[in-house]
């Protein structure tokens, strides 16, 4: 990591409009030491279409159904900031805001796409920009959410960030669901999620999750083709019983929320959701649920890696929350990609 000093002048870059903060960095690269002046500011509309290029090396979109484009217009980050400088965008990092249904809890900020160019990597660029990122509103929230790889796990406890849980991620084909034996469909009724009552999903969803996510499921219909869902009901009550939403990307059907009552509706749920696709299919389970990953496992699904949740603050969301009816879990920060 490279030695920088941080300027406490307020310059602009490019637009005197926009106000930045300047940093000065000296780079150690190909037996040579450069100085580089970089500049921190909030992301504007038109860096849109340059950001987008500048996202294209990311391999997080590279099997996405949408681009940078699509997904900041979807889901508009609470804060976006970039790092410039002479040579261009050098990096990236957002944070998406949650809110509660009571508006009594202070709202959660989630930490997400933090990219730093390929060429600027290592040298520290990453962590000022999140570090600068995380210090933001302080004053409107102290809560702080991130899902980061083990590796990362050291930058974050230094930052204060404690663990909460922990996500196993799986890849298997989603035909194994296709032929299921002894699964009971008395007083189950399945229909799709476009067609369901968003209300009814938001309500059954907030007894699992804890944010109220009405918006997230709203975003979901109005700007996202790629997807599909579908939600299981008793027949005698129309209570909901368990829902799943799939997203597509180019290589994978990404699975989650897949949130069910018991294990037999979250299995009618992945035999209809094979009945109607084909292909390899990536989900999250959340560690604690055992019972769901030794399923997972019996399908012949492989672990790829394992993200843990952290959190700043004093309340832990998921404290002693009950895992067992969370098949698949997503954030509303990660649905699209």
């Amino acid at each position: 990591m490279s030695d920088h000093e941080c300027s406490d002048e307020v310059s602009c870059c490019a637009d005197p409009s926009i106000l930045t903060s300047q940093y000065s960095f000296w780079l150690y690269r190909d037996e040579k030491i450069e100085s580089l002046n970089l500049f921190i500011r909030p992301m504007v509309s038109r860096d849109i279409y340059d950001i987008k290029t500048f996202f294209q090396d990311a391999s997080i979109f590279h099997s996405a159904s949408i681009d940078f484009s699509m997904y900041y217009y979807a889901f508009r980050p609470k804060h976006s900031y970039v790092v410039v400088s002479k040579h261009g965008f050098l990096a990236h990092a957002s944070l998406k805001q949650w809110n509660f249904h009571d508006q009594t809890t202070p709202a959660v900020l989630m930490l997400g796409l933090v990219y730093v160019r390929s060429d600027y990597r290592k040298f520290g660029i990453g962590e000022l920009l999140t570090n600068y990122v995380l210090n933001l509103k302080s004053k409107e929230t102290k809560l702080v959410h991130a899902n980061v790889l083990t590796k990362h796990l050291p930058f974050y406890i230094r930052y204060g960030f404690q663990a909460s849980f922990s996500l196993v991620n799986l890849l298997g084909k989603l035909s194994d669901f296709f032929h299921l034996t002894n699964v009971n469909e008395d007083d189950v009724h399945l229909q799709l999620f476009e067609s369901s009552d968003i209300l009814d999903v938001a309500t059954y969803d907030h007894q699992i999750y804890p944010i109220y996510r009405i918006n997230y499921f709203e975003q979901l219909r109005e700007h996202t083709y790629s997807i599909a869902g579908y939600v299981a009901r008793s027949t005698t009550t129309n209570s909901i019983l368990g829902y799943v939403i799939l997203n597509f990307s180019q290589a994978y059907i990404k699975c989650g929320p897949l949130y069910a009552d018991n294990s037999n509706i979250a299995l009618l749920l992945l035999r209809q959701c094979a009945i109607d696709y084909d292909g390899m299919m990536l989900l999250s389970i959340p560690e604690d649920n055992r019972l769901a990953i030794k399923l997972f496992e019996s399908k012949h699904f492989k672990q790829t890696e394992i993200l843990h949740r952290v959190y700043t603050g004093n309340e832990n969301l998921f404290q002693g929350k009950n895992f067992e009816r969370i098949w698949a879990i997503t954030d509303d920060w990660l649905s699209l990609i």
